[in-house]
């Protein structure tokens, strides 16, 4: 009996050993499995970033030249650009320096689709949310001046148009078949003398040369997300 139940108890263990043993390598495979999963959709999910940031450095890079082309203008109807052989202002170059602004800023949709649906955790690198945060930040910061800038200008600026030229030829350069014939011809040499209308021009200058430094920080993070993610995924490879 004694050598039985000995047997039995060997039996017993061997036959638990088995049991845990099984259920151990289940666990593993599931956890293989489910890694293999997230491995997937982070790849996913970086691929999508990656195209979108990609798309966002070159908006980026077209806005920032847009913002410089506006700061070279303003800088010629104001005579301040040092630049010996000018040419008169006309009334295109007028309009397009004080009309022109632009209020877009660079978008990445598919980090804005992680965030609102709380799935970020699918990026495991820390150093990539972080250079997000950072971004997001920068972005931020970009939108708030650019709402500054677009207040000061329709309050302000925009007051130029209706106060202190002739409209109606500026016409001309969106409505080529209209008369401008018997309009008065805008003396720009002598509107841009005004203190009042120097100062509100002066003051988009400002303004428009700190939303090119705003505009370049949130650039550099673009350049340096698109380096860590693309390093990233070639880790994966």
């Amino acid at each position: 009996m004694e050598n039985k139940t000995s047997k039995y108890f060997k039996y017993a263990i061997g036959e638990i050993a088995l049991v845990v043993i099984g259920i151990l390598i289940a666990l593993q495979i599931n956890n293989w499995n489910e890694n293999r999963k997230a491995n997937i959709e982070e790849t996913v999910v970086l691929n999508n970033l990656f195209e979108n940031l990609t798309l966002a450095k070159q908006q980026s890079e077209v806005l920032i030249l847009e913002e410089k082309e506006l700061k070279k203008s303003l800088m010629f109807i104001l005579g301040i650009d040092l630049i010996q052989d000018k040419k008169s202002v006309t009334d295109s170059i007028f309009e397009s320096a004080v009309w022109d602004l632009q209020t877009d800023s660079p978008t990445v949709n598919a980090y804005i689709n992680l965030k609102n649906t709380n799935k970020l955790s699918l990026i495991k690198s820390k150093e990539i949310n972080e250079k997000f945060s950072g971004f997001e930040f920068s972005i931020n910061k970009l939108k708030d001046l650019l709402e500054d800038r677009l207040n000061v200008h329709q309050i302000r600026i925009d007051a130029i148009f209706e106060n202190d030229i002739n409209f109606i030829p500026l016409i001309k350069y969106n409505i080529p078949n209209i008369s401008i014939e018997k309009e008065k011809t805008n003396e720009y040499s002598q509107i841009l003398k005004q203190k009042r209308i120097r100062n509100l021009l002066g003051m988009k200058l400002s303004f428009t040369q700190d939303v090119i430094n705003y505009r370049e920080n949130p650039d550099t993070e673009i350049k340096d997300l698109l380096l860590l993610i693309a390093s990233d995924l070639n880790s994966k490879q």
